[in-house]
């Protein structure tokens, strides 16, 4: 008896199980993107979005400056982070993921600009990322880069 197109998922599924747990679980995600498509395999082109869009970057290292010497940003204290002219769609919500990554360990009042949508996006106080109109002027020393790599 052949095994049928279910245990035959089954089977793969266990084995890629078997996989993840002989190999730390950051080593195995970065290896391959989140639609599970090895990195190497990933065309140069499309290369620089797909790792933003799966934070492969990781967060951002760039200093800061504490709160006590730049505060958090007025406009972030009254603005909502669902803002009215917000894109919406698949684009913004692929965007704000890679976003949050980024920010993830930064302080409030942290932003940047997407190299994926050219967006602006920040850190609210409550510790949300949330998108800003392009015209939004924040202090340059709480802008984080896209990548770790690039000065």
């Amino acid at each position: 008896m052949g095994q049928g197109p279910c245990e035959a998922i089954v089977v793969k599924a266990m084995a890629r199980k078997k996989t993840r747990n002989s190999e730390p679980e950051a080593a195995v995600q970065r290896e391959v993107t989140s639609t599970g498509v090895p990195w190497s395999k990933v065309p140069d082109a499309p290369c620089p979005y797909t790792e933003w869009l799966d934070g492969r970057h990781g967060p951002a290292e760039d200093p800061l400056p504490v709160a006590d010497q730049i505060p958090i940003p007025e406009l972030l204290l009254s603005l909502p982070v669902l803002h009215v002219n917000r894109p919406r769609g698949s684009k913004p919500m692929a965007d704000v993921h890679g976003a949050r990554q980024r920010l993830a360990n930064c302080r409030p009042g942290a932003w940047l600009i997407s190299p994926y949508a050219g967006w602006k996006w920040a850190k609210w106080p409550d510790g949300q990322v949330g998108w800003l109109p392009a015209d939004t002027a924040l202090p340059d020393s709480l802008r984080v880069r896209p990548r770790n790599d690039i000065q």
